[in-house]
């Protein structure tokens, strides 16, 4: 059956592409063009408008450029305490402009077509951040549509942390761009010197602290690939033959319901030794299953990578969709309410995501000291 919906959905997008995804009176999800930073908050903000007792919104940290970091918290509603959680991010890099269409296309799922993913939600919430890295999104959809990092200053005309680099697990090592501030690879000045890393952090930490947190899943684009720890070393994860269970099974589903072939493999062996992913910090601080979705970025035979056009946002999401929910219906098989996770012990840490809170003080503090200056200056 669900092969066959999957068939529909594929066959409808290549008859009207620019039709919107919804049903009467829920919010649409058009997939006609790329949202912007602004359309994804829009989006998620009429989703906990229509759907309160179900869809919680947090506004849960700013970036360099003063936009919100906003995650959307689903449920099924019944308020039944200590579930397990799915914690899924996208557009930790700026120039793939797919990954926060797939994501919407998830929450949409989860949230508008419940009836249809409920078994999803009976144990377990899912948290998404959908636009991971706002400022450097934008700047690629303006400026330099090839940009990577975010938008923080790094001195010398030179701007943009890569996010995927910014984790506190072999932080600093594989290649030596990583310690160049000008190049798209530079991994920042420390482990989590940028809010947006830090507040991916800081959700995995709580997850794991409180016993919920159970798969880490990042979007990106466009390998084809289905990746699982580790990435910094070759050795294999102490539940190796789970997560390659678990990734073949997913991307299995993807070849059979789409036709599109992704690889499952570990990451490390793809394009070799790195540190600072958000791959293998999230398994190393406890979450038992992690992956990253290199979605494919193919379209009408041709290979697009990172900007495949408006026409095939509908196709590429549905496709992405079926593997995501692949990968949840193994989490929730794997661990159910009865299986322990094991504890991970870590160091704690102290820096935080800025919130809005955080930034008024800063604003304010600033204000001062320019006031001050200017007074100086002219007296």
């Amino acid at each position: 059956m669900r092969r066959a919906l999957c068939a529909i959905m594929l066959f409808v997008a290549s008859v009207d592409p620019s039709a919107t995804l919804g049903n009467v009176g829920s919010p649409e999800l058009d997939l006609s063009h790329y949202y912007s930073y602004e359309g994804v908050m829009d989006y998620l903000d009429t989703l906990a408008k229509d759907y309160p007792n179900r869809v919680f919104l947090k506004d849960a940290g700013r970036t360099y450029e003063n936009r919100m970091l906003k995650t959307i918290t689903i449920s099924n509603g019944d308020g039944v305490p200590g579930k397990r959680t799915i914690f899924m991010d996208a557009e930790l890099h700026a120039r793939e402009w797919m990954t926060p269409m797939a994501a919407l296309y998830a929450i949409h799922q989860l949230v508008v077509n419940f009836a249809e993913n409920a078994d999803l939600l009976k144990n377990f919430n899912w948290i998404v951040l959908p636009l991971a890295n706002p400022d450097g999104y934008e700047f690629s959809r303006n400026s330099d549509r090839w940009w990577r990092n975010n938008r923080s200053p790094n001195g010398r005309q030179c701007f943009g942390t890569n996010l995927n680099r910014n984790f506190d697990v072999a932080w600093g090592q594989g290649y030596s761009e990583l310690a160049d501030p000008c190049t798209e690879s530079y991994a920042g000045s420390e482990p989590f010197s940028e809010a947006e890393a830090r507040l991916v952090r800081d959700i995995m930490h709580e997850l794991v602290d409180n016993g919920s947190g159970t798969m880490y899943l990042s979007l990106h684009t466009a390998n084809r690939s289905m990746f699982y720890p580790w990435v910094y070393e070759s050795s294999p994860t102490r539940n190796h033959h789970e997560l390659k269970e678990i990734a073949r099974f997913a991307t299995d589903r993807i070849l059979r319901e789409t036709g599109t072939q992704i690889k499952p493999k570990q990451a490390y062996y793809y394009g070799g030794m790195v540190g600072g992913t958000s791959l293998d910090y999230a398994f190393k601080v406890g979450f038992p299953l992690s992956f990253v979705f290199e979605m494919s970025g193919l379209a009408f035979g041709v290979e697009y990578k990172f900007f495949p056009p408006p026409t095939a946002i509908r196709r590429l999401t549905a496709e992405t969709w079926v593997g995501i929910r692949a990968l949840a219906e193994k989490a929730i098989e794997k661990y159910p309410p009865g299986r322990a996770i094991p504890a991970i012990q870590r160091k704690p840490v102290s820096n935080r995501a800025p919130g809005s809170q955080d930034l008024n003080i800063l604003v304010g503090l600033l204000s001062t000291l320019l006031a001050y200056v200017a007074s100086h200056l002219t007296s």
